[in-house]
């Protein structure tokens, strides 16, 4: 990269791992060699965000101009292209690891959006985007306000679990953390909330699901990881 390192993504197989940059791209490496196996700069704005599909054959991108994309491996290309929902950057885009068609975004302006892959960016309304390109507004699947701050990091459920009484395995929740000092678990089947953890002392910079377990780890700026079941 020719520029600051943002986030990084394993493929699942292992063999591969993705990085996107303030330099506009995404790169896929080979980890056996270190090999640099694709670039792609289809963004106008630092690329931040990265996910990748359960099954390897995709990969999502989001940049600071308010735009996610979605690439194909499997050739290189982009598939397709969400923006106009999220009011500023897009900091995080994730892939539902139970509907293979769904991803989810959020950032900076506290909400998650929530996309339906199957269907088309053709559908949406023209903006005008960086040099005078036109790019297609989408509407998402579901809107939702989620955090009243910036939300640095979400996730789908990996596997089977409990937290608080509900069911986190298998994706049937998203969780999310903010700097509004929460961490929230939602329902992937209405998206509605769930619960609501509190403890941290300020921003909740991190958050993950422990594989089979039933446990959602959260990490501050105030120094400490926690660990709710």
């Amino acid at each position: 990269h020719e520029a600051r390192l943002c986030k990084t993504a394993f493929h699942p197989s292992g063999q591969y791992l993705a990085t996107t940059s303030y330099d506009h791209t995404f790169r896929l490496w080979d980890v056996e060699t270190s090999q640099q196996l694709l670039l792609q700069d289809g963004h106008n704005a630092a690329t931040y965000g990265i996910g990748m599909h359960p099954d390897g054959s995709l990969l999502s991108t989001s940049d600071f101009g308010g735009v996610a994309r979605v690439w194909d491996l499997r050739t290189g290309k982009g598939i397709t292209h969400y923006v106009g929902s999220h009011a500023r950057r897009v900091l995080c885009c994730e892939f539902s690891t139970r509907c293979g068609f769904i991803m989810a975004t959020a950032g900076d302006d506290g909400t998650i959006q929530v996309w339906d892959l199957r269907k088309s960016a053709s559908s949406g309304k023209p903006s005008e985007g960086r040099g005078g390109t036109k790019q297609q507004q989408q509407q998402s699947l579901a809107s939702i306000p989620a955090h009243s701050n910036l939300i640095p990091q979400i996730m789908f459920a990996p596997a089977p679990a409990t937290t608080n009484g509900f069911n986190v395995g298998g994706g049937d929740v998203l969780v999310s953390c903010s700097f509004d000092g929460t961490a929230r678990v939602w329902s992937t089947r209405d998206w509605k909330m769930l619960t609501t953890l509190e403890g941290h002392e300020g921003k909740v910079m991190g958050i993950n699901i422990l594989g089979n377990t039933n446990n959602v780890v959260t990490c501050g700026y105030d120094k400490t990881l926690k660990i709710w079941t």
